[in-house]
């Protein structure tokens, strides 16, 4: 039924009284009746203090204690970042002229950009801080557009209250450009599988859509194989378009992957005899699932079984150089080899999990568990410079818990609605991710890019619960509340 003009006007106008409560009693209800107003109001100021909180605390602790800021894996960012800057060359560091393979170059390009106008690493931990407010604009946009304004503001709320995001936002690591990028894809994304008629479709969507595509691959080289998820949806989106039409489409989504993400596998293939995109890959399934299923197979530590294999014991110095012969992401295996001698190191650890199919199956499940469940407590911890102590332990993996619960709510009740389709999408992201990221070195951190998303589920979710206990209290469905049947929704083109 077509909301009346004065319904489609409410956004965050509430009725002014703050609360709609009478007669219920107990907080919770209380907080559910709270008029559109409050809830408006409470997430812009949630949505603010937490932006200036990320930015604030990036600057400070990349001061105070810059090690806090960064990991082993940071020297393999900053080194490139350099090398690009000094010597205009995607190699290890400015001094090692050794060609960058482990890495792809999208965040090492994003770091020598801000070391190109500040000429500090001081200042990457505050500024990559403040371009999460990227990641929040683009997740309200969606839930304003998708599920109503009030209901795109808690998601922003949701996004900006996770501590593994504000760990992101100040860390010298690709989660947090990883991140924006995901969110990127969720408003185009939004254009593409959203309730307008295929036929309608404008085809820069379809194109910027895979050039965000090439993009996050280019920042995640774990986003490889996503292009062939979005052929599969995008092939049932379009299905009752011409064959031409279809083609098309289809075309305009994989122009900008070949040519950004094939013409990187292009430039590896000159520089190091490799058409992988990463030689991280190898170096995960050799010297991370390889290691830990001999481990388990042979009774020793994986210390000992990485010396055997000839893998890296020790990671780099967070804030040292990045050269090929010391180091876990920065050590060459083999200069000489093709891929540097990660391409063998692929194919020995692909043997060893073919050898051992339960331990492989075991070690994808353990790290996708891992990624789900896991608390960050050891990630978050040394960010905000603190011991893990119980109730920091706790807290985080109940903000973990509600956040997936809200999630799933979320995902069961837009399933079932006229943006089946865009939710479909957006779950199926998310299962990519968790799925592609799976083995032993998967934990809490590497769910980072996904959160975006898990916060749109997740404010549709709190929408739905809100609507079902008013309704149980017996309030009017028109009542101008949050939680109202997206009278607030912006309406789709097609309606």
């Amino acid at each position: 039924m077509e909301q009346p003009p004065s319904a489609a006007r409410t956004t965050c106008r509430g009725t002014g009284s703050g609360l709609q409560a009478r007669g219920v009693a107990g907080g919770l209800l209380r907080a559910v009746h709270a008029d559109r107003r409050t809830v408006c109001r409470c997430a812009v100021a949630v949505i603010v203090i937490g932006i200036v909180a990320r930015v604030a605390w990036a600057a400070w602790i990349a001061h105070a204690d810059p090690l806090a800021a960064r990991s082993p894996d940071t020297p393999g960012y900053v080194g490139p970042a350099r090398a690009l800057l000094e010597a205009g060359r995607f190699s290890l560091s400015p001094q090692d002229p050794t060609p960058m393979f482990v890495r792809t170059p999208g965040y090492p390009a994003f770091l020598a950009a801000i070391l190109w106008v500040t000429s500090s690493e001081w200042t990457i931990s505050p500024i990559q801080a403040a371009t999460s407010a990227v990641t929040v604009a683009a997740v309200v946009l969606v839930g304003w557009r998708l599920i109503g304004r009030t209901a795109g503001l808690v998601a922003g709320a949701l996004l900006v209250l996770d501590p593994l995001q504000f760990m992101a936002s100040g860390t010298i690591l690709t989660e947090g450009v990883a991140s924006i990028a995901v969110a990127a894809i969720a408003v185009v994304g939004l254009l593409v599988f959203g309730r307008r008629r295929a036929r309608d479709v404008p085809m820069g969507a379809v194109l910027g859509l895979g050039a965000l595509v090439a993009l996050a691959t280019m920042v995640r080289p774990t986003m490889w194989f996503y292009p062939a998820i979005l052929l599969v949806l995008l092939g049932i989106r379009f299905r009752d378009v011409p064959r031409r039409a279809l083609v098309t489409r289809l075309l305009a989504f994989l122009i900008p992957i070949l040519l950004v993400v094939g013409g990187w596998q292009v430039r590896n293939h000159s520089a190091v005899d490799s058409w992988q995109l990463s030689g991280a890959t190898g170096l995960l399934l050799y010297c991370s699932n390889g290691a830990r299923i001999e481990a388990r197979t042979t009774g020793a530590t994986m210390r000992a079984v990485r010396q055997r294999l000839g893998c890296p014991t020790t990671g780099e110095d967070p804030d040292g150089d990045c050269t090929s012969t010391e180091g876990w992401t920065c050590r060459t295996p083999d200069p000489g080899a093709s891929g540097q001698g990660f391409d063998e190191w692929n194919r020995r650890g692909l043997e060893i999990m073919a050898d051992h199919p339960a331990q492989a199956g075991r070690i994808m499940v353990e790290g996708m568990v891992r990624q789900v469940a896991g608390p960050g407590t050891d990630t978050v911890r040394h960010y905000v410079d603190v011991p893990a102590l119980p109730p920091l332990v706790l807290g985080l993996f109940s903000w973990n818990a509600l956040l997936w619960a809200l999630a799933g709510v979320g995902a069961a009740a837009g399933l079932r609605t006229g943006h089946r389709f865009y939710w479909a999408f957006v779950i199926a992201t998310i299962g990519y991710v968790i799925v592609v990221s799976a083995g032993d070195a998967a934990g809490a951190r590497y769910r980072v890019p996904i959160v975006p998303l898990l916060a749109l589920l997740a404010a549709n979710g709190v929408q739905w619960s809100v609507r079902r206990l008013r309704s149980r209290g017996r309030h009017p469905a028109s009542s101008p509340e949050f939680g109202t049947r997206d009278a607030e929704a912006v309406p789709s083109p097609s309606a």
